[in-house]
């Protein structure tokens, strides 16, 4: 009997601990969709999340639909663990937005029109846009041109 008490006090603190995590969760086809325009996660490659202190992640598609919801407070910035956008090099690696490069196009056609894609660094931000019209941006440029 004190095996599973022990055994069951284990479990509820595993559950608490990784209920309460603030990392990111891979984009998963057919199960997820934006929180902002409802539309199923597929091109993952342009996609954000916000994460919250409590752990609660909030998935987008798209940079519009994030900085769309990010500008609505539904949540205030102290509630805010994390802010990421997905790595358009790497689908399902994110990037911290305030560290990330910006790539912004009409050519790369985003499920929602931003045309932005996340890049790790400038070099990789410039290399995709080497052949195409475009502009490099950080995250606060971003928002601002976002109005």
């Amino acid at each position: 009997m004190k095996s599973n008490t022990s055994l069951l006090i284990l479990t509820f603190l595993l559950f608490i601990f990784t209920s309460c995590s603030s990392q990111p969760q891979p984009f998963v086809t057919g199960q997820d969709d934006c929180h902002v325009c409802k539309m199923g996660l597929v091109d993952f490659k342009y996609g954000g999340e916000i994460i919250t202190n409590k752990g609660k992640v909030y998935k987008f598609d798209d940079m519009r639909c994030m900085i769309s919801f990010i500008k609505s407070n539904s949540l205030e910035e102290k509630e805010i663990s994390k802010t990421l956008t997905m790595n358009f090099n790497k689908p399902n690696e994110f990037l911290d937005v305030k560290k990330a490069w910006f790539a912004v196009s009409a050519d790369l056609r985003s499920p929602m029109g931003s045309n932005a894609a996340g890049f790790g660094s400038k070099s990789e931000a410039e290399n995709v846009l080497k052949d195409k019209t475009g502009q490099i941006f950080r995250w606060a440029d971003l928002l601002e041109r976002s109005k």
